[in-house]
């Protein structure tokens, strides 16, 4: 068999780093329609609901924290396939869970996954970019990103439907794609010098060490991170309480209807990504932000008068707007960030994106056991436009 050349060795390690960052989001995504199921049958309140979504993102947060940097040291591949096996814990995890405990436990192995995977893998595919185009790498990573967050509530809804055992079986999709995952990335050649182990590194010599953001680079980072959280507030609102929302708020009686909202907006927003990916950076800040103000007004009339059109409408707007803030947050971090830091920052600025995800989900969902979930959402709608506007007067940024 002949040895692969440098052309071909990218394709298969650059698609199986894709594929993992899909399984990652879309093993994340999965529970989305079934939180309003286990609650119903297990009796919890939003804002335990909110907390099993929340201990996901403590996860991430830890591993990002603590073992953000260390791909770059120990290697892309070499982080990616203990992630993904942690994932397929997880999975394994909700196959057998019996009540919210154990749902904690599931998410908190698949938020440990998800912190080793996301900040290697982004990093892996904007390296294999053949032609060093991070624009088209940074899209390409967005959009395994959202088509795993939209497929993950798909099949949820459809097993909600045509399926007796919806609480289980979707999570066997996940362990099959985390075992094919592993095995390509085990197979698949990887060229020299690019995200391999360091050959001074010793594992037992490791020690957690904090990620940074080069001084220098302190602005563009922190207008990147400001537009992913911006960006993942909406979908992180879709992700934990979209089925809920278009339940209680909307009137959207079927259950595996009202779990399609939130793989509809992850879609819309994954398909709004790749279209804008050729758009320019100062464009895109002016319509991003933009979309996702009309999108929010159009959510509140839609609590207000409990319509589905314009909770539908909502969805796709705030969806366009989102889409079109990722990629200046991914395009914007993938140009700036060093080869030698890029793990590290590009766990940084996933880190920002995933506090913020924690913070929103637990703060709606405090909120609605509180003051009830249409004056939550009302709030969620106000702060998150202020956000936008702030995010368009930063602008300048995207020349940096």
């Amino acid at each position: 068999m002949a040895v692969p050349t440098p052309q071909n060795r990218i394709p298969l390690a650059m698609g199986s780093c894709l594929l993992a960052i899909f399984t990652t989001i879309l093993a994340s995504h999965m529970p989305t329609p079934l939180y309003a199921v286990w609650q119903q049958s297990w009796g919890f309140s939003d804002t335990a609901l909110t907390a099993v979504f929340s201990v996901y993102v403590l996860g991430v947060v830890l591993t990002l924290l603590s073992m953000g940097s260390l791909s770059d040291q120990l290697g892309r591949r070499q982080m990616l396939v203990p992630g993904l096996l942690s994932i397929l814990l997880g999975a394994i995890a909700f196959m057998l869970a019996s009540d919210i405990y154990q749902l904690g436990a599931a998410r908190l192995l698949t938020g440990i996954g998800t912190g080793m995977v996301t900040g290697a893998a982004t990093a892996a595919v904007i390296e294999l970019e053949p032609d060093g185009n991070w624009t088209r790498s940074a899209a390409l990573a967005a959009l395994a990103f959202t088509l795993g967050a939209a497929t993950g509530p798909t099949i949820s809804s459809l097993a909600l439907r045509w399926t007796s055992h919806a609480e289980s079986w979707p999570f066997l999709v996940v362990a099959v794609l985390c075992v094919l995952c592993i095995i390509l990335l085990l197979r698949a050649p990887w060229p020299a010098g690019l995200g391999q182990r360091q050959q001074d590194f010793r594992l037992r010599a490791w020690r957690p060490t904090p990620i940074k953001v080069p001084r220098a680079l302190l602005g563009t980072f922190l207008f990147a991170a400001a537009a992913i959280c911006l960006a993942w507030s909406t979908g992180s609102l879709y992700s934990s309480l979209g089925p809920s929302m278009a339940r209680e708020l909307a009137g959207v009686s079927d259950r595996a209807l009202a779990g399609l909202f939130a793989a509809g907006w992850q879609l819309v927003a994954g398909v709004s990504q790749f279209a804008c990916q050729r758009q320019p950076l100062n464009r895109l800040v002016l319509l991003g932000p933009s979309l996702l103000i009309l999108g929010l007004a159009a959510m509140a009339a839609a609590v207000l008068l409990a319509s589905v059109w314009l909770f539908s409408l909502a969805t796709l707007a705030t969806a366009m707007g989102a889409g079109a803030i990722g990629v200046i947050a991914t395009v914007t971090i993938a140009r700036s960030a060093p080869p030698a830091e890029r793990g590290s920052m590009t766990s940084a600025f996933y880190l920002a994106a995933y506090l913020t995800m924690a913070t929103v989900v637990l703060g709606i969902g405090f909120a609605s056991d509180y003051v009830g979930l249409v004056n939550s959402m009302l709030g969620f709608t106000v702060l998150i436009s202020l956000a936008a506007l702030g995010l368009m007067l930063a602008r300048r940024w995207t020349r940096a």
